[in-house]
């Protein structure tokens, strides 16, 4: 079946998008959208945006909800029939037809299920719209995120029948050694319910993550912080209050190179107490640090992950050029052969059953198998020859953009977002972007559940969508970014049982937009999107970590991408027919 015969693409009558102010390091100007055998101008017709009415203002720590200027609301009640969905059943989890779980509001067991997605939405439901924006004089260049903070619906709990938060880091002037306050909103609406204020000290480029770190049912919030020009980890409980500030580290260079890193949070020994990853040192969930490896070449962006690559029940600490056992002895280490400066991202993309890690660097891409060994890099496939460590190292994303029930895996160069298959690298469609000085990532979602997944990807530019077959460009979003490592993020944020797509920008629109389709026609994803290097098995949606998570590459096979649910329970959408 022809991608226009699949699919009939429609727009919301909103208003046009336009870009204002410098770029900041880049000059970012509209120009031409370029792709592989056509060409798109870079602002379509009917496409957002409403900017928010004003720059956010902050309100101390608390649980109770502080209506903000800073959020401008479109139309936000759920115009969809399905109803709430939630992440996992009772019993056989992602069973179609089965019912709901017994009690929806929670969480009843760990992911070991899956079954196929039945639920399409109509072709014609491609028609994104403003569903609300925040921020109109912040800026922000850190990925958001989205998990439940708040007791919405005064039942004294909170849970999965709370309408979930975002997470946003901004200020109103962001920059290297500056502080943004990070504000805690309400997903249906963008109503503020509270921030952490500048005295806490937050990074405006670090990302930080969520989980139940202490085991009290409610998620923790661990950010980087600014002490003295050295970046050190903070915890604060759900409501904002700080739970524990560290003030010893690794003994890493400091400098702006940890102050652009990203949180990670996970059980690496399987004991049921959480660890913190940043970069190359791990803490306990007290912000003890257990051990440390001294980066080699200490550089931006840093995305380091904990995944169980030999299947000993026991995780390991991926950061690209080398991985670590929970305890931090090396499991193995490709360094110089692969640079230091490096994004790893897991999947199982060949035809055995162990994972491989994709690595993003400064010299291009690479293939790795679980044990180290190089399949192949450094590759160019778009032909993008290296002129930095920032040419290539851009977080990538896994996932079947095309249908055919293989993974794909995408990433971008300076130049083009492509989406690749096979080993080595084959490209199977590239896109031109925008992106000299900067290093931004993507995601992809199935939004109409036929199989075939939607693209995104936000350059210093532009916020695009496009078809995961062709790479056909449907939507284009103006913005303004340097671009860091953040990148645009899908999740059912106002528990309507529809997705929505979570964009920030530096300047030209608010700090963050939140898309929706204008019936709430798209299918539900997940509620939760806890940390940048995010994988679905990994946190359960009511921030909790499994003692020991299935493999997602067992399951989903995807990467930096959420997971539609269906009938109480995960599924795997059909390829289509």
């Amino acid at each position: 079946m022809t991608p226009s015969a699949r699919r009939s693409w429609v727009f919301a009558p909103l208003l046009l998008a336009t870009c204002g102010g410098d770029g900041g390091r880049d000059s970012a100007t509209a120009g031409a959208v370029t792709m592989t055998g056509s060409t798109v101008p870079s602002t379509t017709p009917g496409i957002l945006t409403e900017p928010g009415t004003s720059s956010g203002s902050t309100t101390s720590p608390t649980t109770g909800d502080s209506e903000s200027a800073g959020s401008t609301t479109e139309d936000v009640t759920p115009t969809g029939t399905g109803g709430l969905k939630f992440d996992l059943g009772a019993g056989d989890l992602g069973e179609t037809g089965g019912g709901p779980p017994v009690n929806v509001c929670k969480v009843q067991d760990d992911m070991d299920a899956i079954g196929d997605c039945e639920m399409e939405a109509p072709p014609d439901s491609f028609a994104p719209a403003l569903q609300w924006s925040f921020g109109e004089n912040l800026q922000s260049m850190v990925t958001p995120l989205v998990g439940n903070f708040t007791d919405d619906n005064a039942d004294g709990a909170i849970d999965l029948c709370d309408v979930p938060d975002v997470l946003l880091v901004a200020g109103p002037t962001i920059g290297y050694g500056q502080i943004c306050e990070l504000f805690v909103l309400d997903g249906a609406t963008g109503a503020q319910h509270f921030a952490i204020p500048t005295s806490e000290s937050l990074s405006c480029f670090a990302t930080p993550a969520f989980a139940d770190i202490d085991n009290d049912g409610l998620p923790e919030i661990v950010a980087i912080w600014n002490s003295g020009g050295v970046y050190r980890l903070k915890a604060f409980e759900h409501d904002g209050t700080l739970k524990w500030a560290n003030t010893i580290d690794g003994g890493q260079a400091e400098q702006f190179y940890r102050e652009t890193g990203a949180v990670a949070i996970h059980d690496l020994d399987a004991d049921g107490d959480a660890e913190i990853i940043f970069n190359h040192e791990v803490y306990d969930h007290n912000g003890v640090l257990l051990w440390a490896q001294t980066n080699p070449q200490p550089g931006e962006l840093e995305a380091s992950v904990g995944v169980d690559l030999d299947g000993d029940g026991k995780m390991e600490v991926v950061t690209g050029h080398a991985a670590y056992r929970h305890d931090g002895t090396v499991y193995w280490d490709n360094y110089p052969q692969v640079t230091a400066q490096s994004i790893p991202q897991i999947a199982n993309l060949d035809d055995d059953p162990f994972p491989e890690v994709f690595i993003t660097s400064g010299q291009g891409l690479w293939m790795l198998e679980h044990d180290g060994t190089v399949k192949w890099g450094p590759a160019t496939p778009t032909g993008v020859q290296p002129s930095g460590y920032l040419t290539w190292m851009r977080p990538g994303t896994v996932h079947d953009f095309d249908g055919d029930s293989l993974p794909e895996y995408a990433s971008s160069s300076s130049q083009y977002y492509a989406v690749y298959e096979g080993n080595p690298a084959t490209v199977l469609w590239q896109s031109q972007v925008f992106d000299s000085s900067g290093a931004a990532g993507g995601t992809a979602f199935d939004f109409l559940g036929d199989g075939v997944a939607e693209a995104m990807y936000a350059d210093e530019q532009n916020f695009r969508i496009y078809d995961g077959v062709t790479g056909a460009v449907v939507l284009t979003q103006a913005r303004v970014s340097y671009t860091l490592s953040e990148y645009p993020i899908v999740a059912d944020v106002d528990n309507d049982g529809s997705a929505e797509i979570l964009v920030v920008s530096l300047s030209g629109q608010p700090a963050l937009q939140v898309l929706r389709d204008a019936e709430d026609r798209w299918i539900q994803a997940r509620r939760i999107w806890n940390q940048h290097a995010y994988y679905v098995t990994n946190v359960r949606e009511d921030s909790t970590l499994p003692t020991t998570p299935v493999d997602n590459w067992k399951l989903f096979n995807t990467y930096r991408t959420n997971a539609q649910i269906e009938g109480g329970g995960l599924c795997n959408p059909n390829p289509p027919g």
